[in-house]
């Protein structure tokens, strides 16, 4: 849990927040990583000029430097003016909350794919066993030897082959 906001904390957000007459920019919101959102009228007219600063400093000291994979796309929308009202801190839980459950019904989806996955291949594999044991059964059937000579008696008989040949003249 956070610490509780001292005195001193709670009246320098309130004068990052106000807009005074003599006060070039306004703290608009931050977002759940600690990037800091403000605004200031354009000197030349026109919409408001919009920029963040980034928390994580550490990184790179360099402020020109923009990194928008690392905010949140309410606060980047707003950013460019797609979004006219700057997003709420439930907004982006709610979005978090939303992306965690994303998140896991895809790692699911993908864990049952690759146990349908693994069942497929098996139904595979069988059928190709039972093609390549079909296979070596017509193969073996070719390879009997056929008599010519007649079997069987009464029901049971089946003539033999007979291949007519060429008589002498």
């Amino acid at each position: 849990m956070s610490k509780p906001a001292t005195l001193f904390q709670k009246l320098s957000l309130y004068y990052k927040i106000t807009r005074f007459p003599w006060k070039k920019h306004a703290l608009i919101g931050h977002d759940l990583k600690g990037n800091q959102y403000w605004d200031c009228p354009n000197p030349l007219g026109g919409r408001m000029k919009r920029w963040v600063q980034m928390y994580d400093k550490k990184e790179n000291d360099d402020l020109t430097v923009f990194s928008q994979d690392k905010l949140p796309v309410q606060w980047v929308s707003w950013l460019r003016h797609t979004r006219n009202v700057a997003p709420t801190i439930n907004d982006l839980i709610q979005d978090d909350r939303r992306r965690v459950m994303v998140q896991s019904r895809a790692k699911a989806l993908d864990q049952q794919w690759a146990k349908r996955k693994l069942e497929l291949q098996k139904i595979q594999e069988d059928e190709q066993a039972e093609v390549n044991r079909l296979s070596a059964i017509d193969k073996a059937e070719e390879q009997k030897v056929q008599t010519t000579q007649p079997t069987g008696q009464g029901d049971t008989f089946s003539p033999g082959e007979w291949n007519p040949t060429r008589s002498k003249r």
